[in-house]
């Protein structure tokens, strides 16, 4: 029996039967209007035709999860002395004085960085914590319409805000972050419990609205080793994560959550912490471990997605990339519990070449041909 997009994925999320492997490209959103560069347009044809699709819709949260949103007036860009780019300086007043963060932004669509993080001292967590706190209340009005405009043909998701390390972390900087672990931990842990209090709050609200049921969000790669120990990892992700995540299940709904690295030490953390869907598995050298040995390791409790570097798209020849593809749905094809991913989304590269769209190409004619059960 054929299904549809939308059976497709929910029943991978549940490691039950499906007809075929799902084939997600990241980051592709064939309902949009418009893209990026029209280089993208066949690539957006391709996904319509034949891949499996889950279409976020972002949950506004503000700063902190404060509710307030940041905007042009809190901005200023002023000249850097790198050449092709500029520094966009954000400045929060708090009622115990200013924030400020710097970031490194390209003229020519190249990565940028945070020269300066707005956390820098432990003075500056209780500026964070003494901006009133407005339970963000986002009108859900706008995920029921997507849920009715992409019908079978996709599953939307509910893109929640990064989980509460991550936005700890993205404040602080990894490195800070880092030594507060251990100079400053009382602080760090107090810090990251009152963002998961609010973080839990606003995941109420939304079970409460009907929204559902497919929940993701992204984060805890900033919290694996090596950045940060395992000890680190269960007390700042597992417990701080784990009481929402079961809220979610209470309700009936399906958690993705996203983690870029190495999860040979944390894989079976992830079970544990209840998350239906993990992604994206990265294979050696970019991550540790095989696809093999993480679907032996998880035994159909955790559906697996990705395990294609989207690098490879660009760097591989047709027909090496063609077996890597292969290889990777040969792993993970048995028993069910993969959705066959780039590990992120096209974007990186400001136009698609003839190259990297026939490796895409060849990406999902892989998935059709060796994903049927």
């Amino acid at each position: 029996m054929v299904m549809t997009s939308r059976e497709r994925i929910l029943r991978a999320f549940r490691c039950e039967e499906t007809d075929r492997v799902p084939i997600r490209l990241w980051g592709v959103d064939t309902f949009a209007s418009s893209v990026a560069d029209p280089s993208y347009w066949p690539l957006h044809r391709m996904a319509a035709q034949h891949c499996d699709q889950m279409i976020t819709w972002p949950v506004p949260a503000g700063f902190a999860l404060t509710g307030m949103e940041i905007t042009d007036r809190h901005r200023f860009i002023r000249p850097s002395e790198h050449e092709g780019f500029v520094e966009v300086v954000t400045v929060i007043p708090t009622p115990e004085g200013e924030l400020t963060s710097v970031f490194l932004k390209s003229l020519s669509r190249k990565p940028g960085y945070i020269k300066e993080h707005f956390i820098k001292t432990p003075q500056d967590i209780k500026k964070v914590l003494s901006i009133p706190y407005n339970p963000p209340r986002p009108d859900t009005r706008g995920f029921l319409a997507l849920d009715c405009k992409v019908g079978e043909k996709a599953v939307p998701m509910v893109g929640l805000p990064s989980d509460p390390v991550y936005i700890a972390n993205d404040m602080i900087g990894s490195e800070l972050f880092a030594i507060w672990s251990i100079e400053e931990r009382p602080l760090l842990l107090e810090f990251i419990s009152i963002l998961a209090d609010r973080w839990h709050d606003l995941v109420i609200y939304l079970l409460e609205q009907g929204v559902g049921p497919l929940f993701g969000y992204v984060g805890p790669e900033l919290c694996i080793p090596p950045l940060q120990s395992v000890k680190d990892f269960e007390e700042m992700v597992v417990e701080v994560d784990k009481p929402t995540i079961a809220a979610i299940h209470d309700h009936g709904g399906l958690v993705w959550v996203h983690c870029h690295g190495g999860m040979n030490p944390v894989l079976e953390l992830f079970m544990e912490m209840g998350v239906d869907c993990l992604n994206p598995i990265e294979p050696p050298p970019m991550g540790d471990i095989l696809l093999s040995e993480a679907k032996e390791r998880v035994k159909g409790r955790m559906c697996l997605e990705g395990n294609i570097e989207v690098g490879d798209f660009q760097m591989l020849g047709h027909e090496e990339f063609r077996q890597v593809c292969i290889d990777s749905i040969q792993m993970g094809k048995p028993g069910g519990g993969f959705i066959f991913c780039p590990s992120s989304d096209h974007t990186h590269w400001p136009v698609l070449d003839e190259h990297i769209l026939e490796n895409y190409k060849i990406f999902i004619e892989v998935g059709l041909e060796y994903g049927r059960y």
